[in-house]
């Protein structure tokens, strides 16, 4: 089969949904089929407006000398003169910061074309600043380009198939694509992109965006969830059968270390987005409640990065807890496995989840989670098996199962086990890969009887 994935968010930008359409696409290639990528390249828009600021300038310039050469006149008292001095100004500041930004930006230099473990990736030009996070505009300009680009893409290409990751904001362009090219598509819900109360930077964006969201799900040929908690909140705005297809790990480089020297001091990890829909505030105050309990010495190194992070240094201050809590910012993909295999309990107070990437990672590493009951969550962590689950929100409880386990060797390194178990027997890629595969061929082969 051809098959065209779309996705805003793709290595090395965004986070679980874009590791998790990589991944799906290097497993398709290896069951034989041919797979495109359409994705997101960040490119500022400086250089051009710095240039056309700059020729509207040396534009005013040669109208007033042409004005004054070829009819005497002087017009530079009706402001041309300060207009044309203001537009060069502008022109040079906004040529320097796009020299600054091609420097210093952490998503600059991504290619426009690359083959990565077979697939071929596509990226179209958007604007985007940060690695981590994406505004509403920023999401708009990345449907507008891939609607633009993607024309070309359908002609040459000539999917079976297009698989959305995201509904919002990806969703119109396999809405546009159905009806100017009738090809059949399906969307994969993540989690950020189902309209909740959960996620505050889009709570405002969603009382409009709701009906989209409906219309979108109600159009699609199939539409595929992460976890049955993700699938009941989509049901709640829209009433259409949803599939379950779960997030999946590599186990071959995900695994527990061969041997881990034995320490005095227990280390807790957190990795992820440091914003409000992960809660990490409340992961704070249990920290904050575990230090006064009857425990064994602990750290949290916390990886990641986002806007509550200057909070979250602010809270470690006030707490004083500077001696425990470490931020470590974003981790380089092939260093992340180190930084897992270094620890020995996952921590995470999240709010909000599909099927969080980076609890499925740690499981793999063989590491127990202490976590909320969030949405996702159950189907990773078995309460009592695996690790330990505590209502969202309560910073009490998720200290004291911290400390149970901090305090026990014996039941980390069973409960450590269990999750390398339930990672490797439930949610190995191979298996996901197969379920996509059986989604493809059900809407080809309808989309073809209704021809």
């Amino acid at each position: 089969m051809r098959i065209l994935i779309v996705n805003y968010e793709f290595p090395p930008i965004g986070a679980g949904g874009g590791k998790a359409s990589q991944k799906v696409a290097e497993k398709l290639v290896e069951m034989g089929h041919t797979v495109r990528v359409l994705t997101a390249r960040p490119t500022q828009l400086y250089n051009l407006f710095g240039n056309l600021a700059l020729l509207a300038g040396v534009g005013f310039w040669i109208y007033l000398a042409y004005i004054k050469i070829n009819f005497g006149k002087d017009i530079s008292d009706h402001g041309f003169t300060l207009l044309g001095t203001l537009l060069l100004l502008i022109g040079f500041i906004l040529r320097n910061t796009a020299l600054t930004w091609e420097l210093m930006s952490p998503i600059r230099g991504l290619k426009p074309l690359e083959f990565i473990n077979g697939v071929e990736v596509r990226r179209v030009p958007v604007a985007r600043r940060r690695l981590d996070y994406s505004t509403i505009w920023e999401m708009g300009t990345f449907v507008a380009s891939a609607l633009w680009f993607g024309m070309r893409t359908l002609r040459e290409f000539k999917p079976d198939v297009v698989h959305i990751f995201f509904a919002i904001p990806d969703g119109p362009i396999g809405w546009v694509w159905k009806r100017t090219h009738g090809v059949p598509y399906i969307i994969s819900l993540r989690g950020a992109d189902v309209p909740t109360d959960e996620v505050k930077r889009f709570a405002t964006a969603y009382k409009f965006l709701r009906p989209v969201f409906r219309g979108l799900l109600k159009d699609a040929d199939a539409v595929v969830s992460v976890s049955n908690g993700l699938r009941a909140h989509a049901e709640k705005s829209a009433p259409v059968p949803i599939e379950v297809i779960a997030n999946a790990i590599d186990l071959s480089k995900f695994s527990p270390p061969l041997e881990k020297p034995a320490a005095d001091t227990v280390r807790l990890l957190y990795v992820g987005r440091l914003v409000a829909s992960k809660s990490p505030t409340v992961l704070i105050e249990a920290i904050s409640l575990l230090q006064k309990m009857d425990v064994r010495p602990f750290t949290l190194e916390m990886v990641g990065d986002g806007a509550q992070r200057s909070d979250l240094e602010m809270m470690v201050i006030e707490h004083e807890l500077n001696r425990v809590v470490t931020f470590s910012g974003w981790v380089e993909r092939e260093q992340l496995v180190d930084v897992y295999r270094r620890a020995d309990i996952f921590a995470t107070a999240t709010s909000w989840e599909g099927m969080p990437n980076t609890v499925l990672e740690a499981m793999a590493c063989g590491l127990p989670v202490v976590g909320t009951d969030a949405p996702g969550m159950d189907q990773l962590v078995q309460n009592g098996v695996n690790g330990y689950l505590v209502p969202v929100g309560n910073a009490a409880q998720l200290a004291d199962r911290l400390r149970r386990l901090i305090n026990s060797d014996v039941e980390r390194i069973r409960m450590g086990q269990e999750s390398r178990k339930i990672a490797a027997t439930q949610f190995s890629w191979d298996y996901i890969a197969a379920q996509y595969v059986d989604v493809y061929r059900r809407v080809t082969k309808s989309m073809k009887s209704e021809k």
